[in-house]
């Protein structure tokens, strides 16, 4: 070691810079990358934490992006983007991972995940499609107040992507309550033949902001295992919520 190197400085350099490498990372992986003791690891980890340079989420450790943009816009298309935790969720179900919010009567992919669910799909985001077609947008809308829903529908054409696609007003209506009582979405084949989707909505202040889902073809999502990808999806938008909320705090 050089005369002048600080040792513990390094070290939380190092924790810092393997925090940021990784999309979640544990206690236990810090130890066992840098070979660390335990104490060091939790003190140096702990540390950051308090100066806002990393979040904690549960077990795992993620790295503040916000503390080193001093020209961030808040819930800016690249504040989506750099979310952490959809990563997990998409490990978790091993299928595409989408979030999505609305723009007027359109639903703006603002983050896409593929296998092996290790980067982003960033020419998939920005991509649009009508609110009603996907069960995305249908589970935003489902979660809307009353007063924001129906000059939202008034506003809608409700034209078809397939033969699938919900085009009577009143039966939509209808499935929007259903979907709210429910808290998910179904979407068969309505916006693309032959791939199903699943999602659940995103809150932040009990109030819908965005919407998690899944995207798998026809014969990997049945009613047999709906209520367990509902499930993953749930836990998932919950530590989203989690995320986005720590990230607020540190602003």
């Amino acid at each position: 070691m050089a005369n002048n190197e600080v040792s513990t400085l390094k070290k939380g350099l190092l924790v810092l810079e393997l925090v940021k490498q990784y999309q979640g990372i544990t206690l236990r992986e810090v130890m066992d990358q840098l070979q660390l003791s335990k104490s060091t690891a939790f003190r140096i980890l702990t540390t950051l934490e308090e100066m806002n340079y990393i979040f904690k989420i549960h077990t795992q450790y993620f790295f503040n992006y916000k503390m080193f943009n001093n020209h961030f816009e808040k819930r800016s298309e690249k504040d989506w983007a750099s979310l952490h935790t959809i990563y997990q969720v998409a490990q978790n179900l091993q299928m595409s991972t989408y979030l999505g919010k609305v723009d007027g009567t359109d639903l703006v992919m603002t983050q896409v995940i593929h296998a092996p669910f290790d980067q982003s799909a960033n020419e998939e985001i920005g991509n649009r499609s009508k609110l009603h077609q996907s069960a995305l947008g249908k589970v935003i809308l489902a979660h809307l107040d009353e007063e924001l829903l129906v000059p939202l529908l008034n506003k809608m054409s409700l034209e078809p992507a397939t033969e699938n696609t919900f085009q009577d007003s009143q039966l939509f209506h209808y499935h929007l309550k259903v979907i709210r009582q429910e808290g998910f979405a179904f979407d068969d084949e309505e916006r693309i033949v032959g791939i199903r989707c699943i999602s659940v909505p995103v809150f932040r202040r009990k109030k819908v902001i965005a919407a998690l889902a899944i995207a798998a073809p026809a014969e990997q999502i049945s009613r047999g295992n709906l209520k367990s990808i509902v499930q993953k999806l749930n836990m998932g938008s919950e530590t989203i919520t989690k995320e986005i909320e720590t990230i607020e705090k540190t602003l």
